[in-house]
């Protein structure tokens, strides 16, 4: 890949045109002009008046790529396609429902430039507050089910470090926040990006396990500071719900050994299914994970293309 920027921030527009355009200004506000960047917009078959506000907003940015998409690809999916436009030696796969607090783009590039064993890095993420909160997670092991993070950390403290610790300095974590992935292009290359059996769960877990398996490490970076919007709705959607565990159990087939597989499906059994009592749909969750959760029963295979008068086009079905 011929490389023209230094780096290529990549977002997902699917019905939430507002934010991607307060997500796109923040980035032109706070990048520095010494950083080459590119933005490309991945439209993951929004509603046609959602689509014609951002192609307007964009229309004339000549470093802002819009790309449209006829079907929901999903997060991996949606990702995937941008990178198929972005020219840049670091991708920044960032939620459109992020802005800047100061020059991000310029504070991970830096840092990456000066730690090759670095695959991947984030800032630290602020609430609406603008509060700090949680912006790195830990792999979802059996052992982490079975002693929980407090007794691992007393017996690895490097590889457990506390989650809502407040930090100053650049940090090796386990695994970043799947809103703000700064990743070094020939290393996403190397193990071909995305996985698009995700369709929007697990994405980041999976990236960093792979990355790990290489010898290529994750970071915070505290002091690049981004705010997510991140929602406070307590609804719980069925099939978001379901999507989480199909993703999961897929996660666990992908890279653990067959016991530790069968004992984690068990163990997440057992755990949905006491929670019958809440709605009738855990039971469903709970047989889907009994049955090793077989593709259908993911909402990537649920997306169809609608023919219409003028066409075909995208649409959702959930």
């Amino acid at each position: 890949m011929q490389t023209s920027y230094d780096v290529a921030v990549i977002l997902i527009n699917f019905n939430s045109t507002a934010y991607t355009i307060n997500c796109i200004r923040s980035i032109e506000e706070h990048t520095a002009s010494s950083i080459k960047w590119q933005i490309v917009v991945v439209d993951n078959d929004s509603a046609e008046d959602q689509y014609q506000q951002l192609h307007s907003f964009v229309d004339g940015k000549e470093n802002i790529i819009l790309v449209k998409s006829i079907l929901n690809l999903g997060f991996s999916g949606g990702n995937m396609l941008g990178v198929q436009h972005a020219r840049a030696r670091y991708l920044y796969i960032l939620n459109n429902d992020t802005v800047f607090e100061n020059d991000c783009l310029k504070i991970l590039y830096d840092f990456m430039q000066t730690h090759p064993d670095a695959g991947l890095c984030t800032g630290q993420m602020l609430n609406a507050e603008r509060a700090p909160i949680r912006s790195f997670g830990y792999f979802p092991t059996l052992s982490l089910k079975l002693l929980g993070s407090g007794l691992l950390r007393l017996l690895y403290p490097q590889e457990y470090p506390r989650r809502e610790a407040v930090y100053e300095q650049p940090l090796k974590v386990p695994l970043i926040t799947g809103s703000s992935l700064f990743v070094r292009y020939e290393m996403f290359a190397a193990v071909g990006g995305m996985d698009t059996n995700y369709f929007f769960y697990c994405e980041e877990e999976d990236l960093a396990l792979t990355f790990r398996k290489r010898g290529w490490h994750c970071y915070l970076v505290p002091a690049a500071r981004f705010v997510h919007f991140v929602s406070k709705s307590i609804t719980v959607k069925k099939d978001f719900l379901q999507e989480y565990y199909y993703s999961l159990m897929y996660y666990f087939s992908k890279h653990y050994t067959w016991p530790v597989y069968h004992c984690l499906k068990w163990w997440y059994f057992f755990k949905v299914l006491k929670k019958f009592y809440k709605g009738g749909f855990y039971a469903k969750i709970a047989w889907m994970i009994a049955r090793n959760a077989p593709p259908h029963y993911s909402l990537r295979f649920k997306q169809q293309l609608r023919v219409s008068g003028t066409g075909i086009t995208g649409s959702t079905k959930l």
